[in-house]
């Protein structure tokens, strides 16, 4: 008994490994976003807002095709969805190195953005489903922010010394390299709903659940409009704060370090405090830390509330994916939410940058902590959903 559960960790460590390989290596070219554009920018002359809709038009694809391939999880296995996506992802990147106008590069951008979205699906749809999601998503965030950490150091010099072509070449080669983590991924299919409905929910309560899944969702989104917008903007507090750039630059470090900590300590906490209590403590506190980026005067309010900023959502994410998870075991929904994430952090700059111009960055910061709150009251439906089903389950153990 004790060997065979010794197996069951030792599949599911392995299986986890492959997960965040592929993750990883798909959302390199994603993350550097930051030096990309300055790439593209010098690469053919762009201006910012021809480098931007790039951009753009990338995360667009990214959300479409997540949404898309919600649908294929239960038709194809993980290890051929992920398969096909690793190897659209290399002809993306290759393609992108040899685009020779921004118009050609825009198209390459999308089939890379696409193939991205699907990877990306199957893997938070494959989390959803391990025993212990809350623990996964974890473990998937806080390896985000130790791969970025690491990026950071390494895009740069790639970027000086051989400029886009060297930058989307190694974004390429990362995700050929990923290849071999496809034996490490399981080759599982998503259940059918109707097979995994909790016991006398009937179909009208799969439904429901299905109901507030995507309500949810929909509040995720909204969250990360908000958040996107908002943190787009760090940069003009911290200088209406007389904050030099050198100085920014290690709050956002010690930021990135706490985002590495802070998922794997909430997925360690796992579902202990159920889903709701969560999110309506970090939501407090992200509306909290807003006004104080907005309201706040001097440094030490910066160097406070932006390391905040950008940990809170990570803490946040374990028991909200995990309570969709309860809602929706077959996964779909969570391969979904990465898609309405990406759609909202497309669309939050644009809005905030239009706040911010007609009536300041206080007005920012109020019109943030709306969105904050409109969004985490529909992210709500589904968590409490999840808290009242494992209450019963836990009743019914009993």
């Amino acid at each position: 008994m004790v060997a065979a559960q010794g197996d069951v960790k030792s599949s599911q460590a392995r299986h986890l490994v492959g997960l965040l390989i592929a993750f990883l290596a798909v959302f390199t070219a994603p993350l550097m976003v930051a030096f990309n554009l300055g790439a593209i920018v010098s690469k053919f002359s762009a201006s910012g807002a021809t480098a931007g809709m790039i951009f753009t038009v990338e995360g667009i694809s990214v959300s479409l095709a997540t949404l898309a391939c919600t649908h294929l999880l239960s038709r194809h296995p993980a290890r051929v969805l992920i398969g096909a996506g690793l190897l659209m992802v290399v002809a993306g990147n290759a393609m992108s190195v040899v685009a020779t106008d921004t118009n050609m590069l825009t198209v390459f951008r999308a089939i890379a953005g696409a193939s991205t979205g699907i990877v990306i699906c199957v893997v938070m749809a494959t989390a959803a489903r391990t025993s212990k999601p809350e623990m996964t998503y974890g473990w998937i965030n806080g390896s985000i922010g130790a791969y970025l950490s690491i990026l950071a150091l390494i895009v740069p010099q790639v970027i000086s010394r051989g400029g886009f072509e060297a930058a989307y070449g190694l974004y390429a080669a990362l995700a050929a390299l990923a290849a071999f983590s496809l034996f490490l991924i399981p080759n599982t299919r998503a259940p059918v709903a109707s097979s995994v409905a909790p016991a006398g929910s009937g179909v009208e309560g799969l439904r429901s659940a299905g109901l507030a899944g995507w309500i949810s969702l929909i509040g995720f989104g909204v969250f990360f409009f908000a958040q996107a917008g908002l943190g787009a903007f760090l940069a003009r507090f911290g200088a209406k704060s007389d904050i030099s750039l050198q100085t920014m630059g290690q709050v956002f470090f010690v930021g990135g370090l706490l985002t590495i900590v802070g998922p794997l300590a909430a997925g360690m906490v796992g579902a202990r405090f159920g889903s709701t209590r969560p999110l309506v403590l970090v939501g407090s506190l992200m509306c909290l830390v807003t006004l104080g980026l907005a309201l706040g005067a001097g440094p030490a309010s910066f160097f406070v509330s932006v390391p905040m900023f950008m940990v809170l959502p990570a803490l946040m994410l374990p028991s909200f994916l995990g309570g969709l998870a309860v809602v929706d075991p077959t996964g779909r929904l969570g391969g979904a939410q990465p898609a309405f994430a990406t759609m909202g952090a497309a669309l939050g700059p644009t809005a905030s940058g239009m706040v911010a111009d007609a009536a300041g960055l206080q007005a920012l910061g109020w019109f943030s902590v709306a969105i904050f709150a409109v969004g985490l009251g529909l992210m709500a439906v589904s968590t409490l959903r999840a808290d009242r089903l494992r209450g019963r389950n836990s009743g019914a153990l009993a």
